[in-house]
């Protein structure tokens, strides 16, 4: 019994070829579609990633401005009195509140426009 396999070299009569494969005139159904979307999806262009990584970077920007405030630190000393004895806790403090808003505004708010 010989048991070794024979492989055809000629890779050009392996398959269908596309022309001849079976075409339907029916509109796809709406899980065929979205199974077809999920496999081959858009990969977005330069400008778009420059955008999308645009917005977060302003959004830093604008946090930061945000934090520099002398209003900011008046508030922070009122709310929080050890703040007033060391300016690190004023930072720690500040970089927290700033951190969780670019979360919540990163997340929550730009996660409903797509």
């Amino acid at each position: 019994m010989n048991n070794s396999i024979q492989y055809n070299q000629n890779f050009a009569n392996i398959g269908d070829p596309i022309l001849q494969l079976p075409v339907d005139k029916n509109i796809p159904m709406p899980n065929e579609v979205h199974i077809i979307d999920t496999l081959f999806k858009k990969h977005k262009g330069a400008m778009n990633m420059i955008f999308e990584e645009g917005k977060d970077s302003l959004i830093v920007a604008l946090l930061i401005i945000a934090s520099c405030l002398p209003q900011i630190n008046e508030a922070f000393q009122k709310i929080l009195p050890i703040t007033q004895k060391s300016p690190y806790f004023l930072f720690v403090g500040k970089g927290l509140l700033f951190g969780l808003l670019f979360w919540l505004i990163k997340h929550f708010y730009l996660s409903r426009k797509g």
